[in-house]
């Protein structure tokens, strides 16, 4: 017990240690996830209706990620990058509704945009979805992934 109390008490350090450049947004008392957000990225979501709705998306997987326990540092848009850091490690976001071009998201995430694990949201659960997740695990492409319906529940591949 006392373990997990320091590892509480080590993330709310860290967390509280975030410069003036980050949006302090969440912390979970009782896991230790938290999601600091880029104040530039804040900004760049600001820009027009589309960044927002694309903001909005990727704040909302942050989110979940965060309240399952992870530390999240949601980042200012790069041209050609990832998208955040989870639990230190370089992540992009994915957001689909069908198992279409799933490995090419993952290829052009770890391939292209600097990323070491893909995160997937999927709207539906299907078994082409984890057919294509059978198909990334194959291919040596790592990553988390989760349904909509159930947010607590966080799968690795």
């Amino acid at each position: 017990m006392g373990n997990r109390a320091g590892d509480i008490e080590a993330a709310r350090v860290k967390f509280n240690s975030y410069e003036s450049e980050w949006e302090k947004a969440y912390f979970d008392e009782y896991r230790g996830g938290y999601l600091v957000v880029s104040k530039k990225r804040i900004e760049q979501g600001n820009l027009n209706k589309q960044e927002k709705e694309k903001y909005n998306k990727e704040y909302s997987m942050c989110l979940t990620l965060a309240q399952n326990g992870n530390q999240i540092e949601y980042l200012k848009m790069t041209e050609g990058s990832f998208d955040i850091y989870l639990n230190g490690i370089s992540a992009d976001l994915k957001k689909t509704s069908s198992h279409n071009n799933l490995l090419d998201y993952a290829k052009k995430a770890t391939r292209e945009q600097g990323a070491e694990i893909v995160v997937f949201e999927f709207e539906k659960e299907t078994e082409n979805i984890h057919n294509e997740i059978i198909t990334l695990k194959n291919k040596k492409i790592h990553g988390l992934y989760y349904f909509s319906k159930n947010k607590k529940v966080i799968h690795n591949f």
